[in-house]
Protein backbone atom coordinates (compact mmCIF):
# COMPACT_ATOMS: atom_id res chain seq x y z
CA UNK A 1 0.00 0.00 0.00
CA UNK A 2 1.33 2.99 -1.61
CA UNK A 3 0.69 6.82 0.74
CA UNK A 4 1.71 9.62 -1.15
CA UNK A 5 2.08 11.53 2.12
CA UNK A 6 3.13 11.11 5.73
CA UNK A 7 1.94 13.56 8.07
CA UNK A 8 3.59 14.23 11.07
CA UNK A 9 1.17 15.96 13.28
CA UNK A 10 -2.28 15.87 12.05
CA UNK A 11 -2.92 13.19 9.66
CA UNK A 12 -5.20 14.22 6.15
CA UNK A 13 -8.66 11.99 5.37
CA UNK A 14 -6.66 10.05 2.94
CA UNK A 15 -4.53 9.02 5.19
CA UNK A 16 -6.71 8.01 7.92
CA UNK A 17 -8.66 6.73 5.35
CA UNK A 18 -5.80 4.14 4.32
CA UNK A 19 -4.49 3.20 7.89
CA UNK A 20 -7.55 2.21 8.88
CA UNK A 21 -8.00 -0.29 5.57
CA UNK A 22 -4.25 -1.48 6.00
CA UNK A 23 -5.16 -2.23 9.49
CA UNK A 24 -8.41 -3.86 8.76
CA UNK A 25 -6.66 -5.90 6.05
CA UNK A 26 -4.04 -6.92 8.68
CA UNK A 27 -6.52 -7.65 11.45
CA UNK A 28 -8.08 -10.41 8.64
CA UNK A 29 -4.39 -12.40 8.06
CA UNK A 30 -3.19 -10.60 5.21
CA UNK A 31 0.30 -9.58 5.21
CA UNK A 32 0.41 -5.76 4.45
CA UNK A 33 3.27 -3.18 4.34
CA UNK A 34 2.62 0.46 3.66
CA UNK A 35 4.92 2.85 2.13
CA UNK A 36 5.22 6.23 3.06
CA UNK A 37 7.60 9.07 2.06
CA UNK A 38 9.12 9.81 5.42
CA UNK A 39 8.46 10.28 9.32
CA UNK A 40 4.68 9.86 10.16
CA UNK A 41 2.13 10.31 13.47
CA UNK A 42 0.10 6.78 12.15
CA UNK A 43 3.32 4.73 12.12
CA UNK A 44 2.75 3.54 15.65
CA UNK A 45 -0.77 2.78 15.48
CA UNK A 46 -0.32 0.97 12.23
CA UNK A 47 2.58 -1.39 13.71
CA UNK A 48 0.82 -2.52 16.91
CA UNK A 49 -2.31 -3.29 14.33
CA UNK A 50 0.42 -5.72 12.62
CA UNK A 51 1.21 -3.76 9.42
CA UNK A 52 4.98 -2.85 8.51
CA UNK A 53 5.89 0.40 7.61
CA UNK A 54 8.39 1.25 5.63
CA UNK A 55 9.76 4.60 4.52
CA UNK A 56 11.21 5.43 0.74
CA UNK A 57 11.04 9.28 -0.07
CA UNK A 58 8.26 10.02 -3.01
CA UNK A 59 6.92 13.02 -4.88
CA UNK A 60 4.02 13.22 -5.66
CA UNK A 61 2.29 14.92 -8.29
CA UNK A 62 0.08 17.53 -7.48
CA UNK A 63 -1.91 18.20 -10.06
CA UNK A 64 -4.96 17.30 -9.28
CA UNK A 65 -6.66 20.65 -7.34
CA UNK A 66 -10.49 21.81 -8.70
CA UNK A 67 -9.71 25.56 -9.13
CA UNK A 68 -7.67 27.23 -12.34
CA UNK A 69 -4.12 28.01 -11.34
CA UNK A 70 -1.76 30.05 -13.68
CA UNK A 71 0.04 27.87 -16.57
CA UNK A 72 3.37 28.41 -15.02
CA UNK A 73 2.35 27.20 -11.51
CA UNK A 74 0.74 24.07 -12.73
CA UNK A 75 4.09 23.55 -15.12
CA UNK A 76 6.29 23.99 -11.80
CA UNK A 77 4.25 21.19 -10.50
CA UNK A 78 4.81 19.04 -13.19
CA UNK A 79 8.67 19.69 -13.61
CA UNK A 80 9.13 19.23 -9.71
CA UNK A 81 7.72 15.88 -10.30
CA UNK A 82 9.65 14.86 -13.49
CA UNK A 83 13.03 16.05 -11.84
CA UNK A 84 12.05 13.45 -9.30
CA UNK A 85 12.26 10.26 -11.18
CA UNK A 86 14.69 8.55 -8.81
CA UNK A 87 11.17 7.82 -6.59
CA UNK A 88 9.90 5.62 -8.62
CA UNK A 89 13.02 3.79 -9.28
CA UNK A 90 13.49 3.76 -5.89
CA UNK A 91 9.76 2.07 -5.24
CA UNK A 92 10.22 -0.20 -8.13
CA UNK A 93 13.04 -1.79 -6.87
CA UNK A 94 11.65 -2.18 -3.03
CA UNK A 95 8.44 -3.38 -4.86
CA UNK A 96 10.30 -6.12 -7.12
CA UNK A 97 12.76 -7.82 -4.13
CA UNK A 98 9.08 -7.81 -2.14
CA UNK A 99 6.94 -8.88 -4.82
CA UNK A 100 3.77 -8.61 -3.52
CA UNK A 101 0.79 -10.06 -4.89
CA UNK A 102 -0.98 -6.68 -5.73
CA UNK A 103 -0.21 -2.79 -4.92
CA UNK A 104 -2.84 -0.70 -3.56
CA UNK A 105 -2.03 3.43 -4.39
CA UNK A 106 -3.71 5.43 -2.67
CA UNK A 107 -4.70 8.78 -4.45
CA UNK A 108 -4.00 10.13 -7.73
CA UNK A 109 -1.02 12.52 -6.67
CA UNK A 110 1.44 8.97 -5.97
CA UNK A 111 1.90 9.17 -9.88
CA UNK A 112 5.33 7.53 -9.60
CA UNK A 113 4.64 4.64 -7.42
CA UNK A 114 1.55 3.65 -10.25
CA UNK A 115 3.86 3.57 -12.53
CA UNK A 116 6.54 1.49 -10.68
CA UNK A 117 4.36 -0.73 -9.36
CA UNK A 118 3.38 -1.52 -13.39
CA UNK A 119 6.77 -2.04 -14.60
CA UNK A 120 7.42 -4.69 -11.82
CA UNK A 121 4.55 -6.19 -12.75
CA UNK A 122 1.33 -6.85 -9.83
CA UNK A 123 -1.77 -5.80 -10.40
CA UNK A 124 -2.58 -2.50 -9.16
CA UNK A 125 -5.51 -0.91 -7.30
CA UNK A 126 -5.64 2.96 -7.66
CA UNK A 127 -7.64 4.68 -4.71
CA UNK A 128 -9.16 7.56 -6.43
CA UNK A 129 -10.26 10.35 -4.11
CA UNK A 130 -10.61 13.47 -5.76
CA UNK A 131 -12.85 15.13 -8.33
CA UNK A 132 -11.02 16.82 -11.34
CA UNK A 133 -13.17 19.71 -13.74
CA UNK A 134 -12.76 19.09 -17.29
CA UNK A 135 -10.10 19.77 -19.35
CA UNK A 136 -6.35 19.33 -19.87
CA UNK A 137 -5.47 17.89 -16.51
CA UNK A 138 -8.58 15.79 -16.22
CA UNK A 139 -8.13 13.78 -19.52
CA UNK A 140 -4.03 13.37 -18.58
CA UNK A 141 -5.16 11.89 -15.45
CA UNK A 142 -7.38 9.89 -16.98
CA UNK A 143 -4.87 8.16 -19.13
CA UNK A 144 -2.81 7.25 -16.32
CA UNK A 145 -5.14 5.48 -15.02
CA UNK A 146 -6.36 3.75 -18.14
CA UNK A 147 -2.21 3.20 -18.09
CA UNK A 148 -1.72 1.89 -15.01
CA UNK A 149 -4.35 0.49 -12.94
CA UNK A 150 -5.50 -2.68 -13.14
CA UNK A 151 -8.88 -1.90 -10.86
CA UNK A 152 -9.54 1.93 -9.58
CA UNK A 153 -12.06 2.43 -6.69
CA UNK A 154 -13.37 5.82 -6.42
CA UNK A 155 -14.76 6.87 -2.79
CA UNK A 156 -18.35 8.39 -4.27
CA UNK A 157 -20.38 8.44 -7.01
CA UNK A 158 -19.30 11.70 -7.47
CA UNK A 159 -15.46 10.64 -8.33
CA UNK A 160 -16.41 7.72 -10.40
CA UNK A 161 -18.52 10.42 -12.52
CA UNK A 162 -15.79 12.12 -14.09
CA UNK A 163 -13.53 9.24 -14.58
CA UNK A 164 -16.55 7.63 -16.42
CA UNK A 165 -16.95 10.64 -18.79
CA UNK A 166 -13.50 10.52 -19.76
CA UNK A 167 -14.09 6.76 -20.99
CA UNK A 168 -12.59 4.83 -18.08
CA UNK A 169 -15.61 3.45 -16.41
CA UNK A 170 -15.14 -0.35 -17.06
CA UNK A 171 -12.13 -0.62 -14.46
CA UNK A 172 -14.25 1.31 -11.48
CA UNK A 173 -15.66 0.29 -8.89
CA UNK A 174 -17.82 2.53 -5.90
CA UNK A 175 -16.50 1.98 -2.86
CA UNK A 176 -17.58 3.95 0.41
CA UNK A 177 -14.74 4.93 3.21
CA UNK A 178 -15.39 2.79 6.32
CA UNK A 179 -15.20 4.37 9.64
CA UNK A 180 -14.99 3.09 13.21
CA UNK A 181 -18.12 3.61 14.87
CA UNK A 182 -17.00 5.01 18.70
CA UNK A 183 -18.63 3.13 21.36
CA UNK A 184 -18.49 5.84 23.71
CA UNK A 185 -18.08 9.16 22.51
CA UNK A 186 -16.98 11.75 24.94
CA UNK A 187 -20.24 14.23 25.89
CA UNK A 188 -19.29 17.92 24.31
CA UNK A 189 -18.77 19.45 27.38
CA UNK A 190 -16.17 16.96 28.26
CA UNK A 191 -14.66 17.16 25.17
CA UNK A 192 -14.09 20.66 25.38
CA UNK A 193 -12.16 20.20 28.84
CA UNK A 194 -9.70 18.18 27.43
CA UNK A 195 -9.22 20.54 24.76
CA UNK A 196 -8.68 23.90 27.02
CA UNK A 197 -12.47 25.10 25.16
CA UNK A 198 -14.86 26.77 27.47
CA UNK A 199 -17.82 23.87 28.11
CA UNK A 200 -21.08 26.42 27.93
CA UNK A 201 -22.12 26.75 24.71
CA UNK A 202 -23.22 25.25 21.41
CA UNK A 203 -20.32 25.13 19.26
CA UNK A 204 -20.08 24.35 15.51
CA UNK A 205 -16.69 22.92 14.35
CA UNK A 206 -15.59 22.96 11.20
CA UNK A 207 -12.62 20.17 11.35
CA UNK A 208 -9.82 19.46 8.47
CA UNK A 209 -7.86 20.82 6.35
CA UNK A 210 -8.13 24.64 7.01
CA UNK A 211 -7.68 26.08 3.09
CA UNK A 212 -9.60 28.53 1.32
CA UNK A 213 -11.72 25.69 -1.05
CA UNK A 214 -12.49 24.01 2.49
CA UNK A 215 -14.97 27.01 3.07
CA UNK A 216 -12.97 28.79 5.95
CA UNK A 217 -14.22 32.17 4.62
CA UNK A 218 -18.24 31.32 4.38
CA UNK A 219 -17.70 29.47 7.80
CA UNK A 220 -16.27 32.77 9.11
CA UNK A 221 -19.32 34.61 7.53
CA UNK A 222 -21.95 32.21 8.75
CA UNK A 223 -20.67 32.61 12.34
CA UNK A 224 -20.68 36.44 12.03
CA UNK A 225 -24.40 36.17 10.68
CA UNK A 226 -25.05 33.20 13.80
CA UNK A 227 -23.61 35.51 16.47
CA UNK A 228 -26.17 37.92 16.10
CA UNK A 229 -29.06 35.58 15.97
CA UNK A 230 -27.86 33.40 18.80
CA UNK A 231 -26.23 34.47 21.74
CA UNK A 232 -24.86 30.86 22.78
CA UNK A 233 -23.59 29.61 19.72
CA UNK A 234 -19.74 29.18 19.69
CA UNK A 235 -17.39 28.47 16.40
CA UNK A 236 -14.05 26.17 16.31
CA UNK A 237 -11.71 25.57 13.18
CA UNK A 238 -9.52 23.15 13.69
CA UNK A 239 -7.09 21.30 11.60
CA UNK A 240 -3.93 22.12 9.51
CA UNK A 241 -3.37 25.26 7.98
CA UNK A 242 -0.20 26.94 6.26
CA UNK A 243 1.73 29.87 8.37
CA UNK A 244 0.24 32.66 6.13
CA UNK A 245 -3.10 31.12 6.44
CA UNK A 246 -3.33 30.68 10.03
CA UNK A 247 -2.20 34.30 10.08
CA UNK A 248 -5.17 35.24 7.92
CA UNK A 249 -8.01 33.14 9.59
CA UNK A 250 -6.86 35.21 12.83
CA UNK A 251 -6.89 38.38 11.60
CA UNK A 252 -10.56 37.33 10.11
CA UNK A 253 -11.30 35.53 13.57
CA UNK A 254 -10.55 39.03 15.54
CA UNK A 255 -12.76 41.13 12.71
CA UNK A 256 -15.93 39.05 14.05
CA UNK A 257 -18.40 40.66 16.37
CA UNK A 258 -17.36 38.68 19.19
CA UNK A 259 -13.64 37.00 18.85
CA UNK A 260 -14.06 35.02 21.36
CA UNK A 261 -17.00 32.92 20.62
CA UNK A 262 -14.52 31.86 17.56
CA UNK A 263 -11.38 29.94 18.33
CA UNK A 264 -8.97 28.08 16.19
CA UNK A 265 -6.98 25.08 17.20
CA UNK A 266 -3.60 24.09 16.26
CA UNK A 267 -3.56 20.18 14.48
CA UNK A 268 -4.70 18.09 16.85
CA UNK A 269 -4.22 13.69 16.15
CA UNK A 270 -7.20 12.61 18.01
CA UNK A 271 -9.90 13.50 15.58
CA UNK A 272 -12.73 12.06 17.32
CA UNK A 273 -12.39 14.52 20.63
CA UNK A 274 -12.16 17.87 17.90
CA UNK A 275 -15.62 15.87 16.42
CA UNK A 276 -16.99 15.44 19.99
CA UNK A 277 -16.39 19.03 21.26
CA UNK A 278 -18.55 20.42 19.02
CA UNK A 279 -22.59 19.95 18.84
CA UNK A 280 -22.38 20.40 15.06
CA UNK A 281 -20.11 20.21 12.41
CA UNK A 282 -20.00 22.50 9.41
CA UNK A 283 -18.52 21.18 5.79
CA UNK A 284 -18.98 24.56 3.97
CA UNK A 285 -16.63 23.51 1.04
CA UNK A 286 -16.56 25.26 -2.32
CA UNK A 287 -15.21 22.34 -4.79
CA UNK A 288 -16.62 19.80 -5.18
CA UNK A 289 -15.49 17.20 -2.08
CA UNK A 290 -15.19 13.56 -2.81
CA UNK A 291 -16.40 12.42 0.00
CA UNK A 292 -15.21 14.44 3.50
CA UNK A 293 -14.08 11.94 6.59
CA UNK A 294 -15.45 14.94 8.70
CA UNK A 295 -18.58 13.92 7.97
CA UNK A 296 -18.18 10.25 8.61
CA UNK A 297 -16.81 10.88 11.88
CA UNK A 298 -19.18 13.21 12.37
CA UNK A 299 -22.02 10.91 11.60
CA UNK A 300 -20.34 8.12 13.96
CA UNK A 301 -20.28 10.32 16.70
CA UNK A 302 -23.89 11.38 16.46
CA UNK A 303 -23.26 14.72 15.31
CA UNK A 304 -25.17 16.31 12.63
CA UNK A 305 -23.73 17.82 9.86
CA UNK A 306 -24.67 21.09 7.87
CA UNK A 307 -22.99 21.53 4.54
CA UNK A 308 -22.71 22.24 1.04
CA UNK A 309 -24.32 20.21 -1.48
CA UNK A 310 -21.62 19.23 -3.49
CA UNK A 311 -19.73 16.28 -4.65
CA UNK A 312 -20.04 13.18 -2.14
CA UNK A 313 -21.69 14.88 0.52
CA UNK A 314 -25.40 13.84 -0.72
CA UNK A 315 -24.33 10.33 -1.03
CA UNK A 316 -23.49 11.16 2.83
CA UNK A 317 -25.71 13.40 4.52
CA UNK A 318 -29.60 13.10 4.20
CA UNK A 319 -31.29 16.08 4.11
CA UNK A 320 -33.38 16.96 6.80
CA UNK A 321 -32.53 13.28 8.70
CA UNK A 322 -29.39 13.48 9.20
CA UNK A 323 -28.80 16.43 8.74
CA UNK A 324 -29.09 19.70 6.60
CA UNK A 325 -27.22 20.56 3.03
CA UNK A 326 -27.06 24.38 1.42
CA UNK A 327 -27.02 24.34 -2.39
CA UNK A 328 -24.19 26.24 -3.78
CA UNK A 329 -26.12 29.51 -4.68
CA UNK A 330 -27.62 29.75 -1.18
CA UNK A 331 -24.56 29.88 0.66
CA UNK A 332 -25.55 32.81 2.69
CA UNK A 333 -28.14 30.53 4.30
CA UNK A 334 -25.82 28.81 6.28
CA UNK A 335 -25.59 31.10 9.32
CA UNK A 336 -29.32 31.54 9.89
CA UNK A 337 -29.61 27.46 9.46
CA UNK A 338 -26.50 26.74 12.17
CA UNK A 339 -28.52 29.32 14.23
CA UNK A 340 -31.85 27.89 14.56
CA UNK A 341 -30.23 24.33 14.71
CA UNK A 342 -28.12 25.36 17.72
CA UNK A 343 -31.43 26.84 19.27
CA UNK A 344 -33.17 23.41 19.58
CA UNK A 345 -31.13 20.74 21.33
CA UNK A 346 -34.07 18.25 20.31
CA UNK A 347 -33.32 18.69 16.85
CA UNK A 348 -29.25 18.44 17.35
CA UNK A 349 -30.33 14.97 18.72
CA UNK A 350 -32.66 13.52 16.45
CA UNK A 351 -30.21 14.55 13.38
CA UNK A 352 -26.77 13.14 15.46
CA UNK A 353 -29.06 9.17 16.54
CA UNK A 354 -30.10 9.26 12.67
CA UNK A 355 -26.73 9.79 11.02
CA UNK A 356 -24.73 7.23 13.73
CA UNK A 357 -27.43 4.94 12.70
CA UNK A 358 -26.40 5.49 9.17
CA UNK A 359 -22.79 5.04 9.93
CA UNK A 360 -23.61 2.19 11.33
CA UNK A 361 -25.75 0.58 8.91
CA UNK A 362 -23.99 2.18 5.33
CA UNK A 363 -20.25 2.92 6.36
CA UNK A 364 -19.03 0.54 9.09
CA UNK A 365 -15.41 -0.31 8.86
CA UNK A 366 -16.10 -3.74 9.07
CA UNK A 367 -18.44 -3.99 5.81
CA UNK A 368 -15.78 -1.48 4.22
CA UNK A 369 -12.64 -4.10 4.40
CA UNK A 370 -14.49 -7.15 3.47
CA UNK A 371 -15.51 -5.35 0.42
CA UNK A 372 -11.86 -4.04 -0.06
CA UNK A 373 -10.58 -7.37 0.33
CA UNK A 374 -12.87 -9.18 -1.89
CA UNK A 375 -12.06 -6.56 -4.47
CA UNK A 376 -8.06 -7.07 -4.11
CA UNK A 377 -8.61 -10.80 -3.95
CA UNK A 378 -10.39 -10.93 -7.11
CA UNK A 379 -7.90 -8.14 -8.97
CA UNK A 380 -5.04 -10.59 -7.48
CA UNK A 381 -6.94 -13.36 -9.41
CA UNK A 382 -6.90 -11.18 -12.95
CA UNK A 383 -10.51 -10.06 -12.82
CA UNK A 384 -10.68 -7.21 -14.98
Amino acid sequence: MLSHLASERAPTGAERSLATLAAGLAGRGHRVVVLCPGRWVLRGDLETAGVEVREIPNQPLWLTYWEPKPLPVAAGKFLKFMANRHCRWRLARFLASWRPDVVHVNCLPHLHGAIAARRVGPPVVWHVREILPPGLRRRFWARQLTRHASRIVAVSEATAKWMKEEGVGRHITVVYNGVEIPERVPSPPQARRSLGLPEQGVWVGLVGQLLPHKGTDVFLAAARKAMNQNREIRFLLAGPAGHHERERLLRAIAALPEPPRCRLLPPHPDGLALIAACDIICVPTLTPDPLPRSVLEAMAAGRPVVGTCLGGIPELVVDGVTGHLVAPERINEMGPILARLAESEPARLSLGVAGRTRAKESFSMESHVATMEALISTTHRGLK
